[in-house]
């Protein structure tokens, strides 16, 4: 949904039937990667708030001071105190089948930012990426393991290097209509 070609070829206006104009669909990309950082430190601080509330004996866990705790371990805003038992709300905790899993969630941008790479960023139907995505991932499906799928696609394992671009966006220059 990130591109311009993509979302041209559906994406009409309901009066005029004009396509989406390019310059929009590049500042709403600039737009939804304003403040990727927080976002992320956010999720991180809640993954390892996961992990936290499920590791020790649950005898001897204060939910409050785990939250707070991993909040100010990962985030740059120091939480505020209060008595909003934060834990409580954080849903992922008990339902899902997450528990101690959130961490997933980050994972798998990491992976998807990934593959998103490995496509031509102006033309996304273009090039051998598509197909490859398609044969090595997509019609696999879940015959084997998702890590696998992974390395069959990528040539490699994944890495950081396309979620740190990602977040990295924020600061690139935006169009000016």
């Amino acid at each position: 949904m990130r591109s311009p070609q993509v979302l041209a070829s559906f994406a009409h206006h309901y009066k005029t039937h004009e396509p989406i104009p390019a310059d929009l669909v590049l500042r709403m990309r600039h737009a939804l990667s304003f403040s990727a950082a927080n976002l992320v430190e956010f999720q991180t601080a809640l993954a390892a708030a996961s992990y936290d509330l499920h590791k020790p004996d649950p005898e001897n866990i204060d939910p409050d001071a785990t939250m707070i705790n991993d909040m100010r371990r990962f985030m740059l805003l120091t939480p505020v105190p209060s008595d909003a038992h934060r834990y409580a709300s954080f849903n992922h905790l008990g339902s899902g089948g997450y528990s101690s899993a959130f961490y997933t969630y980050l994972w798998d941008r990491v992976i998807a930012e990934d593959f998103f790479e490995q496509f031509d960023q102006n033309n996304l139907l273009a090039g051998d990426a598509p197909m490859r995505y398609r044969r090595t991932v997509l019609e696999p499906g879940g015959s084997m393991p998702a890590n696998d799928l992974v390395k069959h696609f990528l040539g490699r394992p994944q890495n950081t290097t396309a979620f740190q671009h990602w977040m990295e966006r924020e600061f690139e220059p935006v169009p000016n209509n």
